[in-house]
């Protein structure tokens, strides 16, 4: 296991990273086609959503499209 701490980043912060709006993550989650999050329960109240930069960087790869429009990639 490495040593290095991951880095988290909020709902807020992902269209920095990927150019897709917040709203994309937000429903992403809801019907489960976005990256893996961590919901940090607070009591009965919604809590916080985070995401591992390095499952962004996972999700994001997956993302890649062959141009000749082969599924073989």
């Amino acid at each position: 296991m490495s040593n290095t701490k991951p880095k988290y980043l909020t709902t807020k912060q992902l269209p920095d990273v990927t150019g897709l709006s917040a709203s994309f993550f937000e429903k992403g989650r809801v019907y489960g086609y976005g990256p893996p999050f961590i919901r940090i329960k607070s009591g009965a109240r919604a809590g916080k959503i985070l995401y591992r930069e390095s499952d962004i960087e996972t999700w994001m790869e997956k993302q890649e499209c062959d141009p000749e429009g082969r599924y073989d990639v």
